[in-house]
């Protein structure tokens, strides 16, 4: 054998060697060292069965909105890759268990690239309310309060802020047929929840037909900034109802009769002095007509009166009596022309808050301000009285049907044909002022989609796993189909385009 044959046998050997060793030979274990690149290797992940998201290039996010500890969480890995390291152990596509209370970092090994990913695990950034009903018993009423649950508040860290028993059923009028379901809450003791003031009475807002969840929320911002005497306060959170996680919700206030809430004084139960039964009373309008305290007048406004506040336990028959023919009286005189254009309507209403209420309702084009189902008229429109006191309009109330959309841009939704304002409407001096309320909150009014960019940015994360859960099957708002981001621009749009409208109608 000649020495040119002897030499290329060997340096073919020694290239044969060198290209096994730069097989998938795993790293740092003998054989020649891999001088791996990095690059490209696809991977997904699904985290206890759902989803990861993959943000940027590397990082994927395990979201599990009503958790705050992330100590053992299975992973399953989709991949090609041939080899996967967990730090430097390597590990299968599969693992369970897995500490994710900090990121993990894993790499994955094909064809002599390589790609690093993080997982992090997170939840929601919301608050989290937890709900333990005894034996897991289902919520099935809205009118029998399921006694004895336990409800449990803490922070996004895990740091608690409530506990405390409740009562619990359902609540809501069309809502209540809504796959996510609304809830009433009664809790054992008052408390402060989430720095609202202490009460015994809260809501939980389901908001399914909302796709921002953000409508009711926008409202009440803009009855604050009307200047409306008082405001149902509320906050965003995650739901965790006998240990599974039920979605975004709002947990609010309940409009009651309260110093915090509704200022107007409590009737004693069976009153029937005739100074303490001239209030407070809480009243609501409403085409549902469904409480037991009720009354209309149909040779006059036939509105759907109902006495929410004294309740039907506590009322005396002087003063359901007296709250009836009283407003009856208002009524009478808003049918006189003569009276209206005398101004004879401020001994009985405050006309500040009739028109800040009316500011709202316009603004957000409120189909339920004037509504048609079950029939024309008002719904839930709150008024209340207080002792030797005027009738106040709001709280506002219910946003998430029909708002914020833009059939309502370019019309008014209610002011001439709703609740009192058709009579209001024949005084120049009612005229004047909404005229002069509106000049002077409307540049404040105005800033409301800043207030809505920051809480969609708030709530982005928490909506997508929301939505995943309540798909929106119904077509009432008109952005079921579009993504959160399209949704919210719509109805930030939508609101500007009324505000513009009005500015130059509303004189008219």
């Amino acid at each position: 054998m000649n020495g040119k044959v002897l030499s290329l046998i060997i340096f073919a050997g020694v290239l044969l060697s060198l290209l096994a060793g730069c097989g998938e030979e795993e790293p740092g274990q003998g054989g020649i060292e891999l001088v791996d690149v990095e690059g490209h290797v696809p991977v997904e992940l699904k985290a206890d069965g759902i989803s990861a998201v993959l943000g940027g290039a590397s990082t994927f996010y395990v979201t599990r909105p009503g958790e705050t500890d992330f100590s053992s969480v299975d992973l399953a890995f989709t991949t090609d890759a041939t080899i996967i390291l967990m730090g430097d152990q390597k590990v299968g596509p599969v693992l369970t268990g897995v500490n994710l209370n900090q990121p993990v970092k894993f790499r994955f090994f094909l064809k002599g690239l390589y790609q690093d990913y993080t997982v992090v695990a997170r939840n929601s950034g919301l608050p989290i309310v937890r709900i333990e009903t005894p034996e897991h018993r289902g919520i099935t009423s809205k009118d029998v309060w399921l006694e004895g649950a336990t409800m449990q508040i803490v922070t996004p860290e895990g740091e608690e802020l409530y506990r405390g028993s409740t009562d619990i059923r359902g609540r809501g009028n069309s809502t209540w047929g809504y796959p996510k379901k609304p809830y009433a809450l009664r809790l054992a003791k008052k408390a402060e929840l989430l720095s609202m003031p202490s009460h015994k009475r809260w809501i939980l807002l389901a908001n399914w037909k909302d796709r921002t969840i953000l409508r009711n929320d926008a409202a009440f911002w803009l009855s604050r900034e009307a200047g409306l005497p008082y405001t149902v306060r509320g906050q965003f959170v995650e739901l965790v109802l006998n240990g599974k996680h039920q979605g975004n919700y709002y947990l609010c206030e309940q409009i009651k009769i309260d110093k915090e809430r509704v200022a107007v004084d409590k009737m004693d139960a069976g009153e029937t002095d005739p100074e303490k039964i001239t209030g407070g009373y809480l009243l609501e309008l409403d085409t549902y007509y469904d409480e037991p305290l009720k009354f209309t007048f149909p040779d006059r406004f036939n509105l759907p009166w109902m006495v929410k506040e004294p309740d039907e336990e506590d009322i005396s028959q002087a003063a359901f009596n007296y709250i009836r023919d009283w407003i009856g009286a208002l009524e009478t005189l808003l049918k006189d022309d003569s009276k209206v254009r005398a101004h004879a309507y401020e001994e009985y209403l405050d006309v500040d808050s009739a028109i800040d209420y009316l500011i709202v309702e316009e603004l957000t084009g409120n189909n339920d301000f004037y509504g048609y189902w079950p029939s024309v008229g008002p719904h839930s429109a709150y008024m209340y009285k207080a002792r030797n006191g005027k009738l106040y309009t709001g709280p506002v109330w219910d946003f998430d049907y029909h708002t914020f959309y833009p059939d309502g841009a370019h019309t008014w939704v209610g002011a001439k044909k709703t609740m009192l304002y058709p009579a209001l409407q024949k005084d120049s001096k009612f005229q004047a002022r909404l005229v002069e309320r509106w000049n002077a909150r409307k540049s404040a009014l105005k800033k409301l989609p800043d207030y809505i960019d920051s809480q969609a940015d708030y709530l982005r994360v928490s909506e997508s796993v929301n939505q995943q859960m309540w798909p929106i099957s119904n077509r009432e708002n008109g952005d079921e189909t579009m993504t959160f981001q399209q949704a919210v621009d719509r109805m930030k749009k939508s609101f500007l385009d009324k505000w513009e409208w009005m500015d130059e109608n509303i004189g008219k």
